[in-house]
């Protein structure tokens, strides 16, 4: 599968995508979407030249290293909490950052069934 194609199905699956070139043949594509709640939720993820198969792998990375409960905790400090825009029941903020884990999984099971085999 070539870029084009992989940056189409990550656009198709409700990311905003960019790719910054990292030399020395790496990249770093970074992913954008909002949560439920509106939260400006960003990963990057590297990729060593145009192997996509690496992205893959360094997305399902991404998701196994996604902690939902300390994502909900950096939102609760003094600018959360019911602050700019961040819900103020702590229980919605992790419901919100359980979605975003979410999003890492679904995007890496359509890319996986995809392209992965």
């Amino acid at each position: 599968m070539s870029v084009k194609r992989l940056l189409k199905i990550i656009e198709q699956q409700g990311w905003n995508v960019s790719i910054e070139n990292l030399g020395k043949n790496a990249k770093c594509v970074e992913l954008q979407r909002f949560t439920p709640a509106g939260q400006d939720f960003n990963i990057s993820v590297e990729m060593s030249g145009n192997d996509v198969k690496s992205f893959i792998h360094n997305l399902y990375e991404c998701y196994d290293s996604y902690d939902p409960d300390y994502e909900a905790y950096l939102w609760i400090g003094e600018d959360g909490h019911g602050k700019n825009g961040a819900p103020y029941h702590i229980k919605d903020i992790v419901e919100d950052m359980e979605a975003a884990e979410k999003y890492i999984l679904d995007l890496y099971l359509t890319l996986e069934e995809k392209y992965g085999k």
